[in-house]
This record gives structure tokens, C-alpha cells and sequence, in this order.
């Protein structure tokens, strides 16, 4: 018989969660705001129930009630976001005491259930007097963010072992820039590239701030990587994954890991961008804020072939009418493929948990001496509440599919070292506002925010008390 693989000791077995997406409202004032409350006040109807980044899932008033429930699911690990406006209310300045005190608050209940916090720094809610300023394709704003983290490190370094500088660069300037379903809501890879720039390089300086304070603590990047695969393997194909590599992984994790842009992927933008934003002294900071650890975001795999023809082109299917069809074309570069035999969700993403294997042997490959975090997985549902109960079992077979091929990655030699279901919680999804929920715990909107955990809560619980039993 096959000896049961054994994690390590230390492994932390989480949930994830963002400011924005659970808090509440922190503009009281209107110079307090992040832009998430701006798309909230252009557009409240978005918002289910007009509950809206005003009242959220109620994070802070209700965070020892959250942080107890995971506790008492087995869960040993929370990672969230800091709102920076709650710190610093205008991007920069004086800080607001409030916001820090707040956030203690919140580390303290950690403490006190034995639950350790990872704490990233920035999580798509950039403030408003910064992104009207120009947002990330401004490098004032790659300044204020290290000024930002410098604040955050001095008043609670002390308290948090794993830190991460900023959330899914790569994908939210896709969204911004790419796709433009997210704001400014334009689609021009230009720009998309100069906000990347300036977000990596805002996220190496905040690492050489914090290195430069010698805490015991560890301090990544949480990146939203992809297995890059393709249905034939023949040299146009192989190109096609290459370059795909380069457009959603390597334009960050080699960055982070190694403190340098891959050439290919410099020479590829300088054809048709110009990259005068890419200053010669930069790469210095890039060399000294490497990461300790790579955050993964893993979700599903990308398909690719080879580009044929047509103009750069990113569709999304936003709302899961199970009609329109998510569609790629980087001109020059690849373009998305389709596998019929693979199950796919209402939003047209594939339901494949051997992808993160596949991505994690790819990572210790290019990356061989980097740990590991899968500081996000989950799977977006139309959930239903009936009487009392979430029976979610897709969500069930989703993750305990990742977290055996998670698991036979780390036989392998994968240095793995946490996981983190997303969400949490159910939060505000970007297009489908509070429809499409994610949490491991519902929240009933039309009644005060009530909180009932799902099949999958109690599932995930079993599941962690299983593997520590191996342990032990």
C-alpha cells in the first residue's frame, strides 16, 4: 500500500478575503474614497440590494464573529487586504489613527483564536485623489505606495509573519487596460503595460523598505499564475505557450523572483510600445525586492494556439449567460483555444483542478529555490440558501480536486507552504456584484448580513482536521 503523503508541519490551511469586498464603506468624507466607492456612487444600481462597498458583508463590526468561524473551522490562516484609504485617507499624509487601530483590532482577534494573518497590502482599491491623478500609469503612485507601506510596516511589522505587496497585477491591469471591464475601462495594451510597470516596481520598493527593517517575517507577491497548455505539440504551438507565459506569468513572476524583466518579453513591447517609463535606475530596485515566497492566484488553465490573424481583441463573458464566449487575439502573439471535452462553468472557465499541478511543476522549474503560497482558489456559483442550508458540492469536488493535485505536486517536490480558499466569505464580485458568491460562509443580504456556512465550510473543516490527523 501507497504510505499516505504527510504535509509539513506548519502548513496553513486558510481563507481569503479583501477590504473593499467586506468592510464597509471607509469614505465618510469624499477626499477618503477609493475608487471602489466611486463605481458604487456612478452606478449604485449595480449593487445588490444597494448594499454596496457602504455596508459590505459589515467585515468591520462583525470581525470577530468572521474570524471565530474560520477558527472553528480548522482554518489556521487568514489572509486580507488593508484598505489604504483607511490608513491614509487621501493616498498620502497624514495617517488616520483610526484605520490603524482598527487593524489592530483585527490582528488581536487573530491572536486570539490562533489564527495567522496574511496581510496584503493592496487589493485593486487604489484611492480616488491617486487614480484621477492617473492611477498606476502615474509613477507618483508607485512613490506613494512604498510611503504607504512604509506606515503599514512601522506599525505592524512586529505583528505580521507574512506580508504580500500587492494583489493580481497582472490581472487587474488586463481588466483595466485589456478587456477594459474594469476601470478606467479602456482597452490599450500600452497603457496596460506602463500601470504593470509601475505596479511592480512599487511592489519592489515596498519589499526593499521592509528588508531594510530586518523583521523575522516573510514578504511575497500574490500573482495570478496559469498553467499555459496547448491541444498540439508542434513548434507553432510551443511558441504560442511561450509567448503566453511571457503575457500572464512571466511579466510578473520573473520580475519578482528574479529582479528582472525577461528579454523576450522587453524586446516583444519595444516593436510596438514605447517604454521610456522603464528608467535605467529602476533595475536596481527591482534586483534588491525580490520576494521571499510567490503568492499564486490558481483558478484554471490557459488554452492556447498559435496567432493567425486579426487585431488584438479580449472578450470576457462577465455575467455567466453560459452565450458569450470568452475570446483572446494578442496580435503577434497567441490566441485562446477551446477544448470541447473539457467542463466548463456558466462563465465559460474550465473546471480542471489538474491545472495547478501542472502550473506548480512549472514554477519549481523556472523558480526552483521559491516557496510557494496558493494564496487564492475557489469556485463562483449562483448559491442558493433553502431552508437555512448551501448545499454546495460543485464547490466541494472543485476544491478537493485542487487540493489533491496540490498534494501530488508537493510529492513531487513542490515547496508548497499554504492555501487559501477564495473567499472567505460571500463578497462583491466585480460584474456580478453580490449574485455570484465564492464564500465558504453565505451572507443573507436581506437579513442583517446573517452569516450560514455552506456544505463546503463544513467539508473544508473535515478536510483540514483529516490532514493534520495524517500528521499527526
Amino acid at each position: 500500500m501507497k504510505k499516505l503523503y504527510r504535509l509539513p508541519e506548519g502548513f496553513k490551511f486558510g481563507s481569503s478575503a479583501s477590504a473593499w469586498q467586506t468592510e464597509g464603506w471607509t469614505g465618510k468624507k469624499e477626499y477618503q474614497r477609493n475608487f471602489v466607492d466611486m463605481m458604487y456612487l456612478a452606478e449604485p444600481e449595480r449593487w445588490f440590494n444597494g448594499v454596496g462597498t457602504i455596508k459590505s458583508t459589515d467585515f468591520y463590526n462583525r470581525y470577530e464573529e468572521d474570524i471565530e468561524m474560520l477558527a472553528k473551522g480548522n482554518q489556521n490562516a487568514y489572509r486580507f487586504s488593508l484598505c489604504w484609504t483607511r490608513i491614509l485617507p487621501t493616498g498620502t499624509g497624514e495617517v488616520n489613527q483610526e484605520g490603524i487601530d482598527f487593524y489592530n483590532r483585527v490582528l488581536d482577534t487573530c491572536e486570539k483564536y490562533g489564527v495567522e494573518p496574511l496581510v496584503t497590502l493592496y487589493h485593486y482599491d487604489i484611492p480616488v485623489s491617486l487614480f484621477d491623478a492617473g492611477g498606476w500609469e502615474n509613477r507618483n503612485t508607485t512613490l506613494a505606495f512604498i510611503e504607504y507601506a512604509k506606515v503599514c510596516f512601522k506599525h505592524f511589522g512586529n505583528r505580521v509573519k507574512y506580508w504580500a505587496t500587492v494583489n493580481e497585477p497582472n490581472y487587474e491591469t488586463y481588466c483595466c487596460y485589456g478587456r477594459g471591464n474594469y476601470p478606467p475601462n479602456v482597452q490599450d495594451l500600452s497603457r496596460r503595460w506602463k500601470a504593470m510597470y509601475h505596479i511592480m516596481l512599487a511592489s519592489a520598493g515596498a519589499i526593499c523598505e521592509y528588508k531594510k527593517l530586518n523583521l523575522s517575517g516573510m514578504i511575497g507577491i500574490v500573482s495570478d499564475s496559469y498553467s499555459i497548455e496547448a491541444l498540439v505539440d508542434n513548434e507553432e504551438y510551443r511558441k504560442a505557450i511561450y509567448n503566453a507565459d511571457l503575457f500572464y506569468n512571466r511579466c510578473v513572476n520573473d520580475v519578482s523572483v528574479l529582479g528582472e524583466y525577461p528579454q523576450d518579453f522587453i524586446d516583444m513591447l519595444s516593436k510596438e510600445y514605447d517604454l521610456s517609463y522603464m528608467l535605467e535606475q529602476d533595475k536596481v530596485i527591482f534586483k534588491e525586492g525580490v520576494v521571499d515566497y510567490l503568492g499564486i492566484n490558481a483558478y484554471d488553465r490557459t488554452l492556447v494556439k498559435p496567432y493567425t490573424t486579426g487585431e488584438t481583441c479580449m472578450i470576457a463573458n462577465n455575467t455567466g449567460d453560459g452565450v458569450t464566449k470568452n475570446s483572446t487575439i494578442i496580435k503577434d502573439w497567441f490566441e485562446l483555444d477551446e477544448d470541447p471535452n473539457t467542463v466548463k462553468n456558466a462563465w465559460g472557465c474550465e473546471l480542471y483542478p489538474k491545472s495547478v499541478y501542472n502550473l506548480l511543476l512549472d514554477l519549481k522549474r523556472q523558480y526552483p529555490n521559491t516557496p510557494i503560497i496558493i494564496t487564492e482558489n475557489g469556485l463562483g456559483y449562483y448559491d442558493e440558501c433553502v431552508d437555512g442550508k448551501v448545499d454546495d458540492q460543485y464547490r466541494i469536488e472543485f476544491l478537493d480536486g485542487f487540493i489533491y493535485w496540490i498534494k501530488k505536486a508537493m510529492e513531487e517536490g513542490c515547496d508548497v507552504r499554504g492555501y487559501f480558499v477564495w473567499s472567505t466569505m460571500d463578497l462583491y464580485s466585480w460584474i456580478n456584484g453580490y449574485k455570484k458568491r465564492y464564500g465558504l460562509v453565505y451572507i443573507d443580504y436581506e437579513d442583517n448580513n446573517k452569516r450560514i456556512p455552506k456544505e463546503s465550510y463544513y467539508w473544508y473543516k473535515n478536510k483540514i482536521e483529516e490532514e493534520r490527523t495524517k500528521n499527526g
